[in-house]
């Protein structure tokens, strides 16, 4: 498995992977563009296993956009491997703060236990996005400096 930036023949790929977690509604009120740019893909075998983007929204602020790891692949710490290397690619980039959008209570789980997210407020959906039973985003901030002091930017965070 290699992590790479994204190539434009790798978005049919990732849109598949966004339908299998409800988050293909692309343009919506959810998600009104994706920021390409700043999008790394996990390979396996040629085929697009996972990706992850975000968005730099001030010079010290960004905000991660979408994250999937395909349903088949799960539990070989490929979503460890996409968020350490997305904060670790914003850090260098002078982000001090991240925030992220989550609504899966096992999700929120992970990025405080794993990354020292904390939970600062809530999001009314706007429509149907991600998880339907659902109805708003929990609004998650870290601090990219702390983590990056803390030395878990520099392991591969494989599990």
């Amino acid at each position: 498995m290699r992590i790479e930036k994204l190539q434009e023949t790798d978005k049919p790929q990732v849109m598949a992977l966004l339908r299998q977690v409800n988050m293909h509604h692309v343009p919506s009120p959810e998600m009104p563009r994706i920021s390409w740019e700043n999008y790394f893909v996990a390979r396996m075998n040629g085929r697009v296993v996972g990706f992850c983007g975000y968005r730099i929204l001030s010079d010290t602020e960004a905000k991660t956009e979408l994250m999937a790891v395909d349903r088949a692949c799960r539990g070989m710490g490929l979503g460890l491997q996409l968020q350490a290397l997305r904060m670790r690619e914003m850090a260098r980039q002078g982000v001090k703060t991240l925030i992220t959008n989550c609504d899966l209570p096992e999700s929120i789980a992970w990025y405080k236990k794993h990354f020292g997210y904390e939970e600062i407020g809530r999001l009314k959906k706007e429509h149907e996005f991600g998880s339907p039973d659902i109805g708003y985003w929990t609004t998650l901030r870290v601090d990219l400096e702390r983590w990056s002091a803390s030395g878990k930017n520099e392991q591969d965070e494989r599990p």
